[in-house]
């Protein structure tokens, strides 16, 4: 463990601020939804007396033409203890071992920074940035306001600038920097089926949802579908009688949706929905029927036995 405090700088010291990076060397940060909901997990199972949580950020450093891009695609909780007078410990040790640990486990991904929750940067962070990305180069404070200021859920990203004092180097200054969200295929989709699961219990506000069956999305994205046509053609026959203005913009957009969609004749399209919508049909009993036949196979097995 190691105890960080308060630093005294004198007013009469004199000191430099790094340079910022040039334009050939610019560095985006990618951040995926898992690390979001690890650092959510982490924080719902905090000490009671705990008001924030801190971790170390896992990724892998993509060189391009225009730049560094940072894919922040894990992370993993520190534990460590706030005291009063602006002191906090952490366990460095455990620290090193679990990233050697996920070092094994994926040979492409390594620490890219580190996480905390709240809305504002305190005493002890430039200090805790500067013994977790000592040797991390574009290292990252990642911020996510669990707190829910203006009742949004915002995560922020923050690097450290050193400033030189006396011929040492400390991070002194925090730079905003702009994180942006980046997700595969498969985690969009559990993204979106968590977000539409309805909540068993609707008065509790983190009550378990159950995820919808594959009819259900169906029907919800059929649902989606329709009221947005509707929303559109009430805006363009407003445009047509003159009660509303319309722009090159939107118009422009609506054209692209209309000739991107393939020209069928509603019966055909009518009968091939319905063939899809059968096999789809046909695949669930098939499923049911074997999932009922296991389950007396066992049954029958058990009795025998």
């Amino acid at each position: 463990d190691f105890a960080v405090r308060r630093p005294k700088i004198m007013a009469s010291t004199p000191f430099f601020l790094s340079p910022p990076a040039p334009k050939g060397a610019q560095v985006t940060y990618k951040v995926h939804p898992l690390v979001v909901f690890n650092i959510l997990d982490h924080y719902r199972r905090r000490e009671p007396k705990q008001h924030r949580v801190v971790g170390t950020l896992l990724g892998e450093t993509v060189k391009t033409v225009d730049g560094v891009k940072i894919h922040i695609k894990n992370s993993f909780p520190i534990p460590h203890a706030d005291f009063k007078g602006d002191e906090v410990s952490i366990d460095f040790e455990y620290h090193k071992n679990m990233a050697a640990l996920q070092k094994k486990l994926s040979q492409k991904e390594s620490v890219v920074g580190w996480y905390s929750t709240g809305n504002a940067i305190s005493y002890t962070t430039p200090l805790i940035h500067e013994v977790l990305c000592r040797r991390v180069k574009n290292g990252i404070h990642l911020m996510v306001d669990t707190l829910l200021t203006k009742n949004r859920l915002t995560v922020k990203g923050y690097i450290g600038r050193t400033i030189k004092m006396e011929g040492k180097e400390v991070v002194g200054q925090f730079e905003p920097v702009e994180c942006e969200f980046a997700t595969t295929e498969p985690a969009r989709i559990a993204v979106d089926a968590m977000i539409n699961g309805v909540p068993d219990d609707k008065s509790v506000l983190d009550a378990p949802a159950t995820m919808l069956s594959e009819l259900e999305s169906l029907e919800r994205s059929l649902q989606e579908l329709l009221h947005l046509l509707e929303t559109v053609s009430e805006f363009v026959d407003k445009v047509v009688k003159s009660e509303e203005k319309g722009t090159h913009v939107v118009g422009s957009a609506i054209k692209d949706a209309l000739t991107a969609v393939p020209s069928i004749d509603p019966e055909r399209f009518t009968r091939i929905f319905n063939q899809k919508t059968e096999d789809l049909l046909m695949i669930l009993y098939l499923s049911n029927i074997t999932r009922a036949q296991v389950a007396l196979g066992n049954r029958i097995y058990e009795v025998l036995d």
